[in-house]
């Protein structure tokens, strides 16, 4: 048997079936090369709940430009492909989830060769069912085919149909627009960086803040038109005639918002009062036409913290910016090490684990363990209590505090708002400083919070601590002010003699001892010359020695030493997992040791994967907890 395409004996497997049947249609239906895109280059997307879940790629995918019009599925003529349908339906669905006010995907073509069947994304009944022999110009069938999905015709329909494009971006995609708008602002501007950073991050405050009402209005059942959009170069053109920078008044009425909060002592300030944001109209203009027509709440519902945490990668390398940022695979790491959980308290009421980083710089490590945290919620919960437990992790567990005098907190403090948290527990502070000395020359604004943190210090003990300090900061005798800090520590005077300066991530310890209760968690990077070399001489073994009268070391795992290339940091590092003994009786365990040689990029700083060997570390040592390993 044969039609216009192929001869039916040549269907022999799916390949055949997409070499001599289904890319002859795609061609037959005018789709160029440039329409035509592949699994290859299609991301994979799931469906279903919980352990249901399935994943789905299909074989092709039909677009005029980048709007997609059409999913094709292929499979082998002996495969029955009614289960397919339903999978190329869900993968057409989710994708025009991510398109809000329309949905650009029409039809979904499933065929083996020998039947061909088009149905609509939702609906069960197909608009057409066609066989083999179907496929000849003067077949009703294949000219109703032609009528609905030749190139031409299709365009045609989504134009006069045709809105705001407003959909989720992938990793890839969304790295590659944030590096684009970042220099787009510092070629305009004539700035460095880290001030392109800050006043685009003020961009992407009013744009997560806008997405946010958009998808509340969308899950409300409310409809969403054009004027729902006002983060587009549409607003911007109309305004203008009216405002003379819309953008900005948007920013100040955010700002505002944000202000009363702050004024009732709810919130930490994130801005001055008089912020705007420091961009000339045009290149606000221009940075607002790259990321416009993406969805960001919806990536960071999906990966916390990943706008933030993406726009320093692609964008801000280490000392550029003045600040070492934790590899995301590494953070990933050490919140799954954690083991974060819930407690009973003496109401035999559910609380989280209190949680603080000591030098937080963006927030990453409290992102991804606010993540945790709420996905560790109990299904057997009501969902009243749920936002109840929800809220309690949200304001009276997570805690941060960086020392920067500069503009990370309020990158750090906006992060944790954009999460739901409000940036409540970031504080401005020197977690080193034990005594918290407040000088009256401060503003009040300032005097308060450093009270709040002297007394959130005094009064919390945390179960645990998950931190990456700087690694070559030192507090020196020489220094009035350090040397007031170095008093304060034990460890400077182990040797019976003060020395005369230390190591910041040496005396972070001491500091995270302090405040931990009795069996807290304490997972930092460290600098491996603290573990196995001489150091500083006899203080260092003496310093080693007064850790393990205090600390159980749990587990050790060695870091490549392109683990910090993407800060032009070359520190050769370790992750240590210690807790602090109950009592110095406390005997020493066996310790987890591993060696990881990848983290997800290579030399180049190019990412490779996910999370590199650390998932399978992780597995070895959850294997070791088990009792699983002889030696």
């Amino acid at each position: 048997m044969k039609n216009m395409f192929c001869k039916s004996d040549n269907l022999r497997n799916e390949s055949d079936v997409e070499q001599f049947f289904i890319i002859k249609l795609i061609d037959y239906l005018g789709y160029k090369e440039d329409n035509v895109y592949t699994k290859k280059v299609l991301t994979m997307r799931q469906y279903g709940k919980g352990s249901k879940k399935t994943s789905f790629i299909p074989d092709y995918q039909l677009n005029d430009s980048k709007t997609p019009l059409v999913i094709v599925e292929a499979k082998s003529p002996e495969v029955n492909i009614i289960p397919y349908i339903h999978e190329a339906q869900e993968y057409a669905s989710i994708i025009n989830r991510d398109y809000i006010g329309s949905n650009p995907i029409k039809y979904c073509i499933t065929s083996n060769g020998i039947v061909t069947y088009v149905h609509k994304p939702d609906e069960k009944k197909e608009i057409l069912k066609l066989s083999f022999s179907d496929f000849e110009e003067e077949n009703e069938n294949f000219k109703k085919l032609k009528s609905i999905l030749s190139f031409q015709n299709l365009k045609k329909s989504t134009i006069l149909e045709k809105k705001f494009e407003f959909k989720k971006p992938d990793i890839n995609e969304l790295r590659a627009v944030l590096y684009s708008a970042h220099n787009k602002i510092r070629s305009s501007e004539k700035i460095g960086p880290k001030k392109a950073f800050y006043e685009f991050s003020k961009l992407l405050f009013i744009k997560i803040n806008l997405d946010k009402t958009i998808e509340e209005k969308i899950n409300n059942g409310e409809k969403i038109g054009a004027d729902d959009f006002a983060f587009c170069t549409d607003y911007i053109d109309k305004q203008t005639k009216i405002i003379a920078d819309p953008i900005n008044n948007l920013f100040i009425q955010y700002r505002n918002k944000l202000e009363s909060l702050v004024a009732r002592g709810e919130k930490k300030r994130i801005f001055s009062k008089d912020e705007i944001i420091n961009l000339k109209p045009s290149t606000i203009r221009s940075a607002v036409e790259l990321i416009q027509n993406y969805n960001l709440k919806s990536v960071e519902d999906d990966i916390n913290g990943k706008v933030f945490e993406t726009f320093l990668e692609s964008s801000v390398r280490g000392k550029e910016l003045g600040q070492f940022f934790t590899p995301r695979s590494v953070v990933k790491f050490i919140v799954k090490l954690a083991n974060l959980k819930f407690n009973y308290n003496s109401f035999g009421e559910l609380v989280p684990e209190k949680i603080i980083d000591g030098s937080c710089g963006t927030g990453g490590f409290l992102i991804f363990a606010l993540s945790d945290l709420f996905n560790k919620i109990p299904n057997s919960l009501t969902d009243v209590e749920k936002q109840i437990l929800k809220e309690k992790i949200k304001k009276d567990s997570i805690f941060g505090v960086d020392a920067s005098e500069d503009d990370i907190v309020p990158i750090t403090r906006m992060n944790m708002y954009l999460h739901g948290d409000g940036g409540s527990h970031i504080f401005l502070a020197d977690t080193l400083d034990k005594d918290i000395q407040i000088e009256k020359t401060l503003t009040q604004e300032r005097q308060d919070e450093l009270l709040e943190f002297k007394n959130t210090m005094k009064n919390i003990k945390f179960d645990l601590v998950l931190t990456n300090p700087p690694f070559s900061m030192k507090y020196d005798s020489k220094v009035p002010e350090e040397n007031r800090i170095l008093e304060q520590y034990e460890i400077r005077k182990i040797t019976n003699k003060n020395v005369a300066s230390l190591k910041s991530n040496i005396m972070f310890l001491e500091r995270y001892y302090d405040i931990l209760k009795p069996g807290g968690k304490l997972i930092t990077v460290i600098d491996e010359s603290v573990l196995n070399t001489e150091g500083q001489g006899k203080h260092m073994l003496a310093f080693r020695k007064w850790l393990m009268k205090r600390y159980i070391i749990r587990a050790i795992i060695s870091l490549p030493k392109n683990t910090f290339v993407n800060q032009d940091a070359g520190v050769k590092t370790s992750i240590i997992y210690l807790t602090k003994k109950v009592s110095e009786n406390e005997q020493q365990p066996k310790t987890f040791m591993a060696i990881s040689e990848d983290v997800g990029h290579n030399d180049a700083g190019k990412i490779t994967s996910e999370m590199g060997d650390l998932d399978q570390i992780y597995e070895d040592y959850l294997r070791f907890e088990r009792g699983e390993f002889n030696d």
